[in-house]
């Protein structure tokens, strides 16, 4: 629509008029079809109707009659829409079925297959009429006619040829009317545009519009003219004023000529505060970056050198106890300056030798003249060149934390400014140097706080354990002691055993009190040892032939058989000798350190035991000091992080294979022995694990009794357990040393023993009953016997036995209390003392 607004005024005025008129005429010639049309189409029904009547009576004889007529309807009564071309097909319906049709030559699939309810209706260029045929009392047949409508687009085609006719004369019209009346309202117009337009270009405005009407055209003229003449007065009195401006912008100039240089020289200033105030959100923003504080006083020092241009700069940390500066950091940007004053990070020098005894006050202290100061600081940056300098507080919480000090080679080179920047600088240093302190001693309490943390997570997790195998050590003491009982019957009282099963028993008794063994050291894991087990002399070099043997089936058998070829080199030493110690301990850790070799080496290798006198710890007559125990693989190796901590509880390189308590065990086994372990290793080329032992006096051992105690006098003895192995197991080593025996599988069948032998004048001598039992466990049982015979002593054989004695729990009515396995010498020394102290 851009175009019609940027049209004249007068062919606006010839658009509009024609627009309005053909707007009006098309809508007239709509109204005039449309009427004509729906005219048409109820007169062309009516003659269809009409057609269809007359039809419909020349056919009642015929459908009366019935088959053998069709052809007498349609020669004779269809045939006469020939008559009407506009009739395009008929047909006459008796009943549902197609009677006649008209014309013949289309076929009778073409009708429709039944004729519809009675009425006419337009279908696209058709008009179809279906009508009721009746003899007078009812309904014979229908009559079907379909019409095109080729008249009536022929009117609609004339209609639109007269009504174009039409428009274009009536548009060529509207058009001549129009040019000829658009001039009464556009000449005024397009003369009172052209007076505008000579106003303005020639800035005349004496020139006046001539008003041709007293319309509304008239009196904008006539206003038009009375603005001209306002605007010429105006324009008078306006020249007038400028003549007058000029005058008084003549005077006012010389009066800002005054003011610029003064603005000038305010700009200046206000641009050093600009540039300070810039450099100090510099500073500020890189000191924030940062979290250790000798990095935040370099920082702000290596700014003030690039911008503030100090020749030197330092900060120093104040320490209030001692009431000293001690050097933080130090900017100097002359080498040869920095050989003169020879400061150094960590160098202190007394508040009071400063001379800037006035900062712990939070005063600026300014050095117009170094020279001119006596104080040992001052005198110190005088010697070296430096004239001037400025001291600046750094107050955390209006205590001094330390000093800022900056100077120059010129006397009195810094400003008001400079020294008021610096105080306002202090600030942001004072706080981040105070929060990177914070953070430091924050981080260094956090570190505390972990390790504190995981030392006691490492606890838990060894309590944990302790406190599981406290829980299975019942069960596995009661599967070992059958194995280790036995055995030790076998050896003791079978003398026609051979050789190799002596071996292979003492193997199975051996390997069984280990297992004992390892149940009961769990307990250390969590707990320290209260009272060290006695130490015995052992010899090493048998040890290690056994753990060799005991260990044959990992290191050889299981590895051939996965295609694995380890060989085991065993290099002992003469003349080694006994190490004092205990012998399961030392067992268990040779062990681990085979099976961790031999896990080392996953495609095959070479596994090394060698034992040795130390070389480096002899004493002055020769005597050697150490014997030295050296497990070497060709294995895999441990890089420094494994090395470093390979000792540590449940760290492991194994994945789920492994446990992380091998190495850790082994440490705790040397620690106790009052020995040391060291381990050598290389990624790719294996590792050595160097167990170093001290060799000590045997008199200043006190070895426990190798005798075994004296049997007692044949005793009636009450065993009770519900575990069938532990009571024969029992029964048998009691009955080998001569005394009579009897069995009972509970608690209560145990006291029904009891009451029975008491009944029968024949009470038992002693009574040894199990802990866990179902029903009636071995402290109700204890305190039943006690009851009926005070006198009688208790023995309690359980799998917590070392437990109990060791946390002092045991329980009342008890005089003595047994581990499981039960050994023979522990047996007849408990019988021997109790029966000592019944007789006493």
């Amino acid at each position: 629509m851009i175009w019609l607004r940027n049209l004249s005024i007068k062919w606006k005025l010839t658009l509009i008029i024609m627009a309005a008129s053909t707007v009006a005429l098309l809508l007239i010639s709509a109204a005039f079809v449309t009427y004509e049309l729906i005219t048409y189409k109820k007169a062309m029904v009516q003659n269809v109707k009409t057609t269809a009547s007359i039809l419909g009576s020349q056919s009642v004889i015929p459908l009366s009659f019935g088959a053998g007529y069709e052809k007498e309807v349609e020669d004779n009564t269809l045939s006469a829409l020939k008559a009407n071309p506009h009739i395009v097909a008929a047909g006459i319906y008796n009943g549902k079925e197609l009677f006649a049709r008209y014309p013949k030559n289309i076929a009778r699939e073409l009708f429709p297959q039944k004729p519809g309810a009675d009425g006419a209706r337009f279908e696209k260029n058709h008009l179809i009429l279906f009508q009721s045929i009746s003899d007078g009392s009812a309904k014979i047949g229908t009559v079907y006619l379909e019409s095109d409508l080729q008249e009536m687009q022929d009117r609609e085609v004339k209609y639109a040829g007269i009504i174009l006719l039409f428009m274009l004369a009536s548009s060529a019209v509207a058009f001549l009317l129009s040019s000829f009346l658009r001039g009464l309202v556009s000449a005024p117009l397009s003369h009172l545009a052209e007076t505008a337009r000579a106003v303005s270009a020639e800035k005349n405005y004496s020139v006046r519009a001539v008003k041709q009407g007293q319309d509304e055209l008239g009196q904008l003229i006539d206003v038009f003219n009375e603005m001209l003449t306002g605007i010429q007065e105006r324009d008078a009195a306006l020249q007038h004023a400028h003549d007058k401006l000029e005058k008084r912008v003549e005077e006012r100039t010389k009066d800002l000529q005054a003011e610029i240089v003064e603005r000038r020289k305010t700009q200046e200033a206000l641009q050093q505060q600009l540039t300070r105030i810039s450099l100090l959100h510099q500073i500020t923003e890189a000191i924030s970056e940062r979290q250790d504080l000798a990095s935040i006083l370099h920082v702000a020092l290596r700014q003030l050198e690039d911008h503030l241009t100090v020749d030197m700069g330092s900060v120093y940390l104040f320490n209030p106890e001692s009431e000293t500066l001690i050097q933080g950091a130090v900017q100097q940007s002359d080498p040869e300056l920095a050989g003169k004053l020879d400061w150094h990070k960590g160098s202190a020098i007394t508040l009071e030798q400063t001379g800037l005894s006035q900062c712990k006050d939070g005063k600026t202290i300014y050095l117009a003249d170094t020279k001119q100061i006596l104080s040992d600081l001052p005198r110190a940056l005088a010697e070296a060149g430096l004239r001037s300098a400025a001291a600046v507080p750094l107050m955390v919480e209006e205590k001094l934390f330390g000093i800022l000090i900056v100077a120059r080679r010129g006397v009195n080179s810094f400003s008001s400014g400079e020294c008021e920047f610096l105080r306002m600088l202090s600030g942001h240093v004072a706080l981040a140097a105070h929060q990177a302190r914070l953070h430091m001693e924050l981080q260094t309490a956090y570190n505390d706080l972990r390790q504190t943390q995981q030392a006691v997570m490492q606890q838990d997790r060894l309590r944990a354990l302790g406190q599981m195998a406290s829980g299975i050590a019942h069960d596995i003491n009661n599967a070992l002691s059958p194995v280790v009982g036995f055995a030790g019957l076998l050896l003791s009282y079978e003398p026609n055993l051979s050789q190799s099963a002596r071996k292979h028993l003492n193997y199975i008794k051996t390997a069984g009190e280990d297992v004992a063994h390892l149940v009961a050291r769990l307990r250390e894991f969590y707990r320290r040892r209260e009272e060290r087990e006695p130490l015995n002399p052992l010899d090493l070099n048998r040890m290690i032939e056994q753990v060799v043997d005991l260990t044959r089936p990992r290191w050889r058998d299981i590895s051939q058989g996965r295609g694995i070829m380890v060989e085991m080199n065993v290099i002992l030493a003469e003349g080694i000798p006994t190490v004092i110690g205990i012998e399961s301990e030392l067992r268990e850790a040779l062990t681990n350190l085979i099976l961790n070799a031999v896990d080392a080496m996953p495609k095959g290798g070479k596994l090394t035991l060698r034992t040795r006198l130390s070389g480096q710890n002899f004493s002055p007559d020769n005597t050697p000091t150490h014997a030295v125990l050296e497990v070497t693989d060709t294995g895999s190796g441990m890089n420094e992080e494994t090395q470093r901590r390979c000792l540590e509880p449940f760290f492991s390189t194994k994945g789920n294979r492994g446990t992380g308590m091998g190495l850790p065990m082994v440490y705790g086994v040397m620690e106790r022995h009052d020995g040391r372990i060291e381990i050598e290793s290389e990624v790719g080329k294996g590792t050595t694990v160097r167990l170093i032992f001290p060799l000590r006096e045997q008199a200043s051992i006190n070895p426990s009794p190798t005798k075994e105690s004296p049997a007692s006098s044949p005793l009636q003895i009450l065993c009770i357990d519900d575990e069938p192995l532990l009571r024969e197991l029992v029964k048998e080593i009691l009955e080998s040393d001569g005394h009579r025996v009897q069995v009972a599988d509970g608690g209560q069948t145990g006291l029904d023993a009891f009451q029975k032998a008491v009944e029968r004048g024949r009470p038992f001598d002693i009574v040894i009953t199990d802990l866990g039992m179902p029903y009636l466990d071995g402290r109700e049982v204890a305190k039943r016997l006690k009851a009926e015979s005070p006198a009688t002593p208790i023995i309690l054989l359980t799998g917590w036995g070392a437990f109990m004695k060791s946390d002092g729990d045991v329980p009342a009515h008890i005089d003595g209390i047994l581990s499981k396995p039960p050994r023979s010498s522990e047996l007849r020394e408990t019988l021997a003392r109790l029966t000592k102290r019944q007789v006493n």
